[in-house]
């Protein structure tokens, strides 16, 4: 079971803006992270292969890498999502840059008989982690996979600080998502029926990962709430410009944002 539900995730989509397309030659600091997430896809992906691949993203509501993933390395894209608004969210970014994908909504757990065993990567990012049942949840994501397919998965880090300050302000947010470290996280894979490749904290920090949803910004605690969470944020990009003077710090489990799972179904 979603422990969030459709409706919060309809009323979360429908108050947020349509997002930019991720782009990896936008060398601002504001996008620090997704640069680094695209070298984790340029060590994962060969781009003489991937014209000829497709690919899923689990959880594609309002989505700005499934035309990435399009333009950058040229997978045939789909995307799947069980809210409506999320979805039709999803495909006006798809519009807006000029890429032609199927977006389905569906629930993973009983999704279009034609959809499974068809696709060379699965990606999930922030949708595993809201399940009560993580194994069960793998292994729905991997059907979609074809043999010696690959998964992809994503997670906050909610065992660490951006966890602690999830539950201070925001107690609701905080209870929709299990807490998951790498080693439940690798072992919820091989449950699943899935090979592990790699499994581990990503980046350093990112207090951005932390958010508001729900919270009034008219009442003066959550003014102050946003003020606060703001000051995280900028300290992120502090350490971020430090990161590139010097190199990046090593992930860990109390500052981490992400946990971050490759594996490849048997």
């Amino acid at each position: 079971m979603d422990k969030a539900g459709q409706k919060y995730w309809n009323d979360s989509w429908a108050s947020s803006a349509i997002p930019e397309a991720v782009n990896p030659s936008d060398t601002r600091l504001k996008n620090y992270v997704n640069r680094c997430f695209h070298q984790v896809f340029l060590r994962l992906f060969d781009r003489s292969e991937t014209p000829s691949m497709r690919l899923l993203e689990i959880g594609c509501a309002k989505s700005a890498w499934l035309p990435y993933f399009a333009k950058e390395f040229g997978f045939e894209v789909c995307g799947l999502d069980y809210s409506p608004v999320g979805c039709e969210m999803a495909r006006k970014v798809l519009q807006a840059n000029g890429v032609e994908a199927d977006v389905v909504q569906a629930d993973l757990f009983s999704p279009p008989v034609n959809m499974l065993g068809t696709f060379d990567v699965v990606i999930s990012i922030g949708v595993v982690e809201h399940f009560d049942d993580t194994a069960s949840c793998l292994s729905a994501v991997s059907s979609f996979l074809k043999p010696g397919g690959m998964l992809i998965t994503n997670i906050p880090n909610m065992v660490g600080w951006i966890g602690s300050i999830q539950r201070l302000v925001n107690r609701p947010v905080y209870d929709i998502h299990q807490l998951i470290d790498p080693v439940r996280l690798r072992e919820a894979h091989e449950s699943a029926g899935l090979d592990v490749l790699e499994c581990d904290y990503f980046l350093c920090t990112s207090f951005g990962v932390n958010n508001l949803n729900g919270i009034s910004m008219s009442t003066a605690v959550g003014f102050f709430k946003k003020i606060f969470l703001g000051i995280l944020a900028r300290v992120s990009m502090l350490v971020w410009l430090i990161e590139n003077k010097i190199g990046s710090f090593s992930p860990n489990r109390f500052s981490s944002p992400y946990i971050n799972c490759i594996a490849r179904k048997r």
